[in-house]
């Protein structure tokens, strides 16, 4: 998988390797990213790394469950919806297999997007982008730059209205960087009910 996807990415991307191997397109990431790390490693100590594991797995592998055809099932409440039709109703309804479906691609697509973004924040952390440690967050020479939330013409936040800007140690604002579009992401609550993966 990681080497189709080296050598090329355009076409094997990780839509099209979730499908051919039959698996989500979270796992698919995560293999990718995996490998990547294992051959950073393998070059910084000029030797392959330990790859006993993976040959268990190549040869017992009636040992281990393998992923087949997976995919995210939304859980639907197991209770009566009664709805008034309208005037003029024909008595037909929906497929509930094909409302379920529905359903759970839409959910699908969330989780997938949460994780991306997750995973995306997890390597800056790795690549140290990210500052975690009390002494990186000390206050710098030039001072402090601090972002500010302008309200709305109705005194609205968010997507009511308001704006997001950096204020700088000089006086002078600036609009948010992709870096700083992260953190804002990141801290926007996700209003939705909770999605058993």
């Amino acid at each position: 998988m990681y080497k189709k996807h080296k050598e090329n990415p355009e076409v094997y991307t990780v839509e099209r390797l979730a499908k051919e191997y039959r698996i989500m397109r979270q796992r698919v990431h995560a293999i990718l990213w995996l490998k990547e790390i294992e051959e950073e490693e393998e070059k910084k100590l000029g030797r392959p790394l330990d790859d006993s594991v993976e040959i268990l797995l190549d040869t017992l592998p009636e040992y281990f469950i393998s992923h087949d055809r997976e995919f995210h099932v939304a859980a639907l409440p197991y209770k009566p919806d009664f709805k008034v039709m309208p005037e003029g109703w024909d008595g037909t309804t929906r497929d509930p297999d094909e409302v379920h479906y529905e359903l759970s691609m839409k959910e699908d697509e969330k989780l997938y997007q949460e994780f991306v973004q997750r995973m995306n924040f997890n390597k800056m952390k790795m690549a140290n982008q990210v500052k975690v440690h009390k002494y990186s967050r000390r206050r710098p020479s030039d001072g402090w730059n601090f972002m500010v939330e302008k309200l709305g013409p109705r005194g609205k936040r968010g997507n009511g209205g308001g704006w997001k800007f950096m204020s700088q140690a000089d006086g002078s604002s600036r609009p948010l960087n992709e870096y700083e579009k992260m953190f804002v992401k990141r801290e926007t609550p996700r209003r939705r009910r909770k999605i058993v993966p």
